[in-house]
């Protein structure tokens, strides 16, 4: 018998748990321990089985989920090669259709087919095109739904600090619905295209987010019929293709783009949100339980955010800015914690905060609003100086016009020094606040060069000429220094470099 083959004295029996050699077939397809025993294991004695016994192993299964990993990969990959190679797009077709020789997994080209098959119309198919995309959507195949995730997060951590128009849960509710409008997809891309900007790993997808970002932009502009209550996320696009194209770019080239933001924030009326004497506002106002404030802030933010751009970036290059200060009826954005929170909270008019002066009791106001309260002295500032030019040329040595100017001058200089002073005495490490501080002190430089582009000047306002001299000395000090902590902050952490608008005042 096969019990007497071996038996306790033998020394197989002392040996370690792992007999020499390996394990047969049928105890390998049975699962259980083989005994190793030779000519015949005990499974294979008592089953009546002939012991066989393979040395060569096929290797090891994919891990769990990898092959179809891998199938999602290859048909992404496919409709990427589709879009942008159409050579490689008819190989691929005639793979699929079994005209090349290759020795696939035959699940994987059911897959591959079944894919195309999804994404392509049958008559397209027969014909070997792609499938037609409307004008305003983007092409396919540029940002997967992993790059996606990641540019989101870079978009809110580097961008968002310096362009706050965006609500953080709004945005991911609607960016994760499958049908989202034109404008939703085109400032998607706006926002990829600066946050790609600002990232190593993104670097090489800056220009085609770009280009594409134009595209529909372009396109959207060419639909027209905007309402009041659409079209914000087209306006939203602007603003940021606008610093995109600033940073990047040039700047006389994103002043033609802010001007086009700003001619559709007009036709939008965002300029007018809380005018007490409007009829809408007046309904809304009642009716406050219905009012979406997040939304509402959004317009409002959007607004001042192009406000913003166009005085800085018109200062920036000497020419004249869109907005009229003087039609603005829309309240200033409130702190950002509340905006992230949906909280409402009521703001002051820009007017009101623009009379104050140093003796008046300061109410504090949101970084966004420093920022905006300092583009505007920045836009009264140029027109200041343009002013000037004209009267040099239309009068000369008239003491009334040198009285207007000398009065505007001491005026703009009181408004600089009283937010100098009060950026100075902010505990907060903010960007923006960082931002407003290096304009401020920008402000004393280039009104110090407007002084020295006077050719009347009278005796009288001599020794008011050489304080401001003083001064100015004082804010070329004070602006090294904040650029070189801008530098410690790094350069995420800081609004659109700023130093352009030191090198323009202290070039002239």
């Amino acid at each position: 018998m096969k019990t007497e083959m071996v038996s306790s004295s033998s020394p197989l029996a002392h040996s370690s748990r792992q007999r020499p050699g390996s394990a047969c077939e049928e105890c390998r397809r049975r699962k259980v321990r083989c005994d190793r025993q030779r000519p015949q294991c005990q499974v294979c004695y008592e089953s009546g089985l002939e012991c066989k016994i393979s040395t060569a192993r096929l290797p090891r299964g994919p891990r769990k989920g990898q092959l179809r990993t891998l199938r999602t990969r290859i048909a992404a990959l496919e409709r990427c090669l589709a879009d942008q190679h159409p050579e490689i797009n008819q190989q691929m077709t005639a793979l699929l259709e079994g005209e090349l020789d290759c020795d696939s997994d035959d699940e994987t080209l059911r897959d591959m087919n079944g894919f195309r098959e999804r994404t392509e119309s049958p008559e397209n198919r027969r014909a070997g095109t792609k499938s037609p995309r409307s004008p305003g959507s983007p092409r396919s195949g540029l940002v997967s739904e992993l790059m996606r995730a990641d540019l989101d997060q870079l978009y809110f951590d580097r961008v968002h600090p310096f362009a706050p128009i965006l609500q953080r849960w709004r945005y991911h509710v609607w960016s994760k619905q499958q049908k989202k409008s034109e404008a939703q997809t085109c400032l998607q891309y706006a926002m990829w295209t600066v946050a790609a900007s600002l990232s190593a790993q993104f670097r090489s997808l800056r220009d085609p987010l770009y280009q594409e970002t134009r595209r529909m932009l372009d396109t959207l502009d060419t639909q027209g019929g905007r309402t009041e209550g659409a079209g914000i996320e087209q306006a939203q696009s602007w603003v940021l293709i606008c610093i995109y194209e600033y940073m990047q770019l040039s700047p006389l080239q994103a002043w033609m783009s802010a001007g086009r933001c700003c001619r559709l924030v007009l036709g939008m009326r965002l300029y007018e949100l809380d005018d007490p004497n409007n009829t809408v506002v007046m309904a809304r106002d009642r009716e406050t339980t219905l009012i979406d404030w997040t939304g509402l802030e959004e317009r409002r933010r959007t607004f001042w955010m192009a406000y913003s751009l166009d005085r800085f970036i018109s200062f920036h290059n000497g020419l004249p800015y869109t907005l009229n200060e003087q039609l603005i009826a829309t309240r200033l954005p409130g702190p950002e914690e509340e905006f992230q929170a949906g909280q409402p909270v009521v703001t002051q008019y820009l007017p009101e905060v623009m009379m104050k002066t140093s003796t008046d009791a300061a109410n504090p106001i949101s970084s966004f609003s420093e920022c905006i309260v300092l583009a505007t002295i920045c836009g009264r500032a140029l027109a200041h100086r343009q002013k000037v030019a004209v009267e040099q040329i239309s009068i000369t040595g008239d003491a009334a016009v040198f009285e207007g100017f000398w009065t505007r001058h001491q005026w703009l200089h009181e408004m600089v020094n009283h937010h100098i002073q009060m950026l100075s005495s902010s505990p907060q490490v903010d960007p923006m606040l960082m931002f407003a501080r290096i304009i401020a002190q920008t402000m004393v430089l280039f009104l110090h060069s407007v002084l020295e582009s006077v050719t009347w000047k009278t005796g009288d306002h001599l020794l008011g000429i050489i304080e401001y001299e003083r001064l100015c000395v004082a804010a070329a000090h004070e602006v090294v220094n904040l650029v070189k902590l801008q530098g410690q902050l790094g350069y995420f952490k800081v609004l659109f470099p700023p130093l352009c608008f030191v090198n323009e005042s202290l070039t002239r």
